[in-house]
């Protein structure tokens, strides 16, 4: 059996892919702990125009995932991502996160992670298919 790997020592900020060196958008609520650890991680606020390295939106339906989605993924460079944060199950607002999927894949952006964001929400991570992305991939680092 496949040992998995043990992510448990990173912290939120890290296994949403935050660094100092991205334009990074926040919208909706996130919560405040990861609001303030973000914009500490980035050294700076939020961009709110402009080009894009990736996004971290709070949705609470399928319309405003929609609405967000195709505000953003004109901005969004090839290879950033988009985390879409829903309200965990049990949640009044609760979102499956896979009725996303669909969604994402017409706006031409595939999952490939979910990540706990605290005890009342949880990410779907979002990026541009590597078959379609315009610019070169990143040198590993």
């Amino acid at each position: 059996m496949l040992e998995r790997p043990d992510y448990s020592h990173r912290t939120v900020v890290q296994k949403l892919g935050v660094r100092s060196d991205i334009r990074l958008e926040m919208a909706g609520d996130v919560g405040p702990t990861l609001r303030r650890e973000v914009k500490e991680a980035l050294g700076r606020g939020f961009v709110r125009s402009g080009p894009l390295d990736g996004a971290v939106v709070l949705v609470e339906s399928l319309e405003e995932a929609r609405d967000a989605l195709v505000r953003i993924r004109p901005r969004l460079d090839d290879r950033g991502y988009v985390w879409i944060v829903t309200r965990k199950r049990g949640s009044e607002s609760y979102l499956d996160q896979m009725t996303l999927v669909p969604l994402a894949r017409e706006i031409g952006l595939i999952d490939n992670k979910t990540c706990s964001i605290d005890d009342e929400r949880s990410g779907i991570r979002l990026v541009v298919p590597r078959a379609l992305r315009r610019t070169a991939e990143r040198p590993a680092a």
